[in-house]
């Protein structure tokens, strides 16, 4: 199965029979599929005008329902036509479940801002559409997830504040739980906890739901984002979704907000600064940031053949600079995560990735993989030793990297293709072969390659620092200008 312009975001379900499969889409679409030859039974079902969050089939298969951010419609799975008027009232519904007579739908409702229904379980007349009960109250955060009992006469749910409660259908009041015994840190808590430490929620500047958002780059750890801002403005916006680590507690989880906290306080030209956090789409952490319109620096320079890379070194380097001389580390430097404005000016990116992960076993959205690919970057110290810790120092070696990366438009040892050969040759001492074409045998790429060199010295106390990385570009830029 493939849908072409469109995301699945986990929103499928089997038929009962088991031979269809009906599937929610990012373009407000359901679609039903042969479970057996994978192929697309029918039109695609349209209705809904905004971004369908779940769908299932009712217990016997005749009906299919699903949910968006301001419906609910029902559809006839043999005719696949929308059965009466749409069930309205049920803001940022994320949940729903038929129960085992078809007679009653449950919603999981989520963060309808000025709804009285926020955060509530409620319950609708599948034939009339109407609701048959007061909205069942006492969570603090969206649902995930409802069910009913065999007998319809209980209710269970769950939701992203770590709780799962038990309600009687008929009384709809909570006769089990708060059951607490999950563990970990939930995306509210660590969002709340980020917010608390001065992060600026941007809810009140965007819509956190960003319905209209288009991915625009995935791979590595994750999916980036385009979305808008209230008053028009593009923002980058990556999303993380988090299980933590049983192991982190409330003090290293505050460590980290702090560190995210100082990261949206730095004020430099070389730096992609974070502008604020956001409950994307209700189950995402949110990172907001501007939008760069040439992208990072491998597509900006494939783009910019003839641009000035002495230049784009400078940027890199203060930008690392800066964050040194607040006591930051970047954690993760290289081409890739230096993104270039629409100006041509280098800011260096991603230093998120280092303070989230020490704290919770946070993946991006939709195509993780792991952090192996930055091995090519990575100081002998961190590949080698058994407890790594990134430092000053291995952020010089990576800078290293990242400004040979700029003068080659390649990544770090290009001719070998698996991570096993990188490591062997960090091992053995080898640095990676000259660009004799970009740097050439003159002053000036000689000047260059020494500092390369040194940037890359086995024992980190003999890298220069940051500073000294861009007092000797500065000097070596001003020769090439003479």
């Amino acid at each position: 199965m493939a849908s072409r312009g469109s995301q699945i975001e986990d929103l499928l379900a089997f038929s009962p029979d088991g031979n269809s499969v009906a599937s929610g889409l990012g373009n407000h679409t359901v679609r039903i599929w042969d479970a057996h030859s994978s192929s697309l039974i029918g039109k695609p079902l349209i209705g809904h005008v905004r971004r369908i969050n779940s769908v299932t089939y009712s217990p016997l298969g005749n009906i299919i329902a699903s949910s968006s951010f301001d419906c609910i419609l029902l559809w006839d799975s043999n005719t696949r036509r929308q059965m009466g008027d749409p069930i309205l009232g049920t803001p940022s519904t994320y949940s729903i479940a038929f129960s085992p007579d078809t007679k009653l739908i449950a919603s999981g409702c989520g963060r309808g801002l000025f709804s009285l229904t926020r955060y509530t379980v409620k319950l609708w007349d599948v034939e009339q559409g109407k609701a048959t009960s007061k909205p069942f109250k006492g969570y603090t955060s969206y649902f995930r997830s409802v069910q009913f009992s065999p007998d319809e006469s209980r209710l269970v749910s769950g939701s992203l504040d770590k709780t799962v409660r038990v309600w009687d259908v008929e009384r709809g009041t909570a006769i089990i739980g708060p059951l607490k015994g999950h563990t970990g840190k939930s995306i509210l808590q660590i969002f709340d906890c980020l917010t608390a430490s001065g992060c600026v929620d941007l809810s009140s500047q965007m819509d956190p739901e960003q319905e209209t958002a288009m991915i625009v780059s995935g791979g590595g750890f994750g999916d980036i984002w385009q979305g808008q801002l209230h008053n028009g403005g593009v923002v980058a916006i990556k999303a993380w979704r988090a299980i933590a680590r049983d192991q982190c507690d409330y003090k290293t989880l505050k460590r980290a907000a702090r560190e995210l906290y100082c990261w949206s306080q730095m004020d430099h030209p070389n730096i992609h600064r974070l502008q604020g956090v956001i409950m994307f789409r209700g189950q995402y952490l949110g990172m907001v940031s501007e939008w760069m319109d040439n992208g990072n620096l491998p597509e900006y320079l494939i783009k910019f053949l003839s641009v000035d890379r002495y230049q784009l070194c400078i940027h890199a380097a203060s930008g690392l600079e800066y964050m040194h001389s607040h006591t930051t580390v970047h954690g993760d430097l290289k081409a890739a995560n230096v993104l270039v404005s629409s100006d041509g000016v280098a800011k260096i990116s991603d230093f998120d990735f280092s303070v989230i992960s020490g704290v919770t076993s946070l993946v991006f959205t939709g195509t993780s993989n792991s952090r192996a690919g930055s091995l090519r970057w990575m100081a002998p110290e961190l590949l080698l030793e058994e407890a790594p810790e990134r430092t000053r120092e291995s952020d010089v070696y990576a800078l290293g990297m990242t400004m040979l990366e700029i003068f080659t438009g390649d990544v770090p040892y290009p001719d070998r293709r698996q991570d096993i050969g990188v490591i062997r040759a960090v091992e053995r001492g080898t640095l990676p072969t000259r660009p004799i074409k970009r740097l050439g045998d003159n002053i000036k790429g000689n000047m260059m390659w020494h500092l390369l060199i040194r940037c890359w010295a086995w024992e980190f106390r003999n890298r220069p620092s940051s500073r000294q990385v861009v007092e000797t570009l500065m000097s070596n830029k001003m020769l090439s200008d003479e």
